[in-house]
C-alpha cells in the first residue's frame, strides 16, 4: 500500500474517533444542562410558594415594593397579573431563566418570575461552545498533515528522484502525526480539567441547597412555636386575669395595677404575632388524642356563662396515630381560640367521627361568624398549612350572625 493512502487513512480514523467522542461528550452535556436548568425552575418555584404562604399576604394587595421585595428574595424579578392577561414581556438576558406560577391562595393570579441561571449553568454553556472551537481545531489539525503529504507528494512529482528520499518522506509524516498526538492529549487533559470543576460547582451547589432548605425550615418552626405556645399562653393569662377582675372586689389601685399588666400583655402580644412565620410547637408529643383535649380545656380559663361539650367518638380517637396529635391539637386549639376571641362565642362543640378510611374532626360555635372569603388571618393560614402537612384538608364554614363549624379531614389508609 501507498504510503501516503495509509498515511491519509489513519488521520481519518482518528478523527472519526475523536469526532465521536466529542459529539457523545457535546450530547452529554446539554442534557445535563438541561436538567439542570429544570430543576432550578423547579427549585425557585417551590421557594416562591413557599415564601407567598409564609407572608399570607393576598395578590390583591402586592404593591411595588412587594413585588420588588419578593423578587430579591428569589433572586430575580416578579411580576403579578390576573390569569388571561400576561404582563408586558421584559426583556430577559441570555443568562436569564423563568417560569409562571399560579398563586395557590389566589387561583385568579398568576405570577412570571425571571431570574439568573445559577453559574453552573453558565459554565455548562461555556463548556458548550468550548467544545465547538475544539471540534474545529481538531478539524484543522487533521487537514494539516493530510495536507503536508499532498505537498510532499506534490513536490516528490514534479521534482527528481533525488530530491527526495523514501525516508525523507516518511519522517515528515511522522512528524506530522506525532504533533496530531500532541495536540489530541493537550485538549483531552483540559476536559478532564473542566469536567473535575464542573464536579465540585455541582457539589457546591447542593451544599447551599441544603443550607438554604434547613434555614426556612428553622424559621419556619420558630415561627410556629412563637404561635402556639408564647400567643396561645399570654391570651389565655390575659383571659384570666380579665375573669378574676370582673369576679373580684379590688380595690382602686389593684384595679389599675390589673389593667397595666393587662395592657402590658396584650402589647407584648401583638409584638409576637408581628414576628411569626408559621407555628411547630411539641409540648403535646407522645400524649394521648383524649388527654391532650382534657389539657387543652383545663388551660382555658373558667367562664360562667362559656360552655365547651365534647362529642367524641371513642373508637375514632383511639385511631388517631400518637404522632399527629401535636399538630392536630395545634389546629383545635386555634380554632377554639379564635371562637373565644373573635367569634365571642357562648357555647362550643368539639366532635370527632370516622369513615372506613378517614377521621373527621370539627369545631362548631354560636359566635358571631364572619364572611371567610373577606377575612384571612394568620392563624387560618397556619390552619390549612397544617392540615395539607399531615395529608388532610380544612374547611371552614361561617355565616355572620350564625357561628362558625372548622372541619379537619384526615385520611387514614390503615384503619379496619
Amino acid at each position: 500500500m501507498n504510503p501516503n493512502t495509509r498515511t491519509i487513512g489513519l488521520a481519518v480514523l482518528l478523527l472519526l474517533l475523536f469526532l465521536g467522542a466529542a459529539v457523545t461528550l457535546q450530547w452529554w452535556v446539554v442534557r445535563e444542562t438541561r436538567q439542570l436548568q429544570s430543576l432550578a425552575i423547579e427549585e425557585q418555584r417551590a421557594r416562591l410558594d413557599r415564601i407567598i404562604a409564609v407572608s399570607g399576604l393576598p395578590p390583591e394587595k402586592w404593591d411595588a415594593t412587594f413585588q420588588r421585595e419578593l423578587g430579591a428574595m428569589v433572586g430575580g424579578s416578579v411580576q403579578l397579573y390576573k390569569v388571561g392577561t400576561p404582563p408586558a414581556v421584559l426583556p430577559a438576558g441570555a443568562n436569564s431563566l423563568g417560569f409562571t406560577d399560579r398563586i395557590d391562595i389566589a387561583p385568579l393570579w398568576e405570577a412570571k418570575v425571571t431570574f439568573a441561571a445559577p453559574a453552573l449553568l453558565r459554565s455548562q454553556v461555556m463548556h458548550q461552545r468550548i467544545m465547538a472551537v475544539i471540534v474545529l481545531l481538531a478539524l484543522l489539525l487533521a487537514l494539516m498533515p493530510l495536507l503536508i503529504v499532498v505537498l510532499e507528494a506534490r513536490r516528490a512529482v514534479s521534482s527528481d528522484g533525488a530530491t527526495r528520499t523514501p525516508w525523507a518522506a516518511s519522517r515528515a509524516q511522522a512528524v506530522g502525526m506525532e504533533q496530531f498526538a500532541r495536540l489530541s492529549n493537550e485538549r483531552t487533559a483540559a476536559l478532564v480539567v473542566e469536567h473535575g470543576a464542573r464536579v465540585r460547582a455541582e457539589e457546591d451547589l447542593q451544599v447551599n441547597r441544603t443550607l438554604l432548605g434547613h434555614s426556612v425550615a428553622e424559621r419556619v418552626r420558630l415561627g410556629r412555636d412563637l404561635h402556639d405556645n408564647t400567643c396561645q399562653t399570654l391570651y389565655a393569662v390575659c383571659l384570666t386575669l380579665e375573669s378574676v377582675q370582673k369576679k373580684s372586689a379590688l380595690s382602686p389601685e389593684m384595679n389599675q395595677r390589673t389593667d397595666q399588666c393587662l395592657a402590658e400583655l396584650r402589647r407584648v402580644n401583638q409584638e409576637v404575632r408581628a414576628y411569626l412565620q408559621d407555628l411547630e410547637p411539641g409540648r403535646v408529643n407522645g400524649q394521648s388524642f383524649a388527654a391532650a383535649i382534657a389539657g387543652m380545656i383545663g388551660s382555658l380559663p373558667a367562664e360562667d356563662e362559656v360552655r365547651i361539650e365534647r362529642r367524641l367518638d371513642p373508637d375514632t380517637v383511639e385511631q388517631i396515630p400518637s404522632h399527629q396529635v401535636a399538630e392536630i391539637m395545634n389546629i383545635l386549639r386555634e380554632a377554639v381560640s379564635n371562637s373565644l376571641r373573635h367569634g365571642r362565642a357562648r357555647h362550643i362543640t368539639l366532635l370527632a367521627g370516622r369513615s372506613d378510611a378517614a377521621i373527621a374532626l370539627s369545631v362548631h360555635d354560636d359566635g358571631v361568624g364572619f364572611t371567610p372569603e373577606s377575612k384571612r388571618g394568620h392563624g387560618l393560614d397556619n390552619m390549612q398549612a397544617r392540615a395539607i402537612a399531615l395529608g388532610g384538608s380544612l374547611q371552614v364554614e361561617s355565616t355572620p350572625g350564625k357561628g362558625t363549624r372548622v372541619i379537619l379531614n384526615l385520611q387514614v389508609p390503615s384503619l379496619p
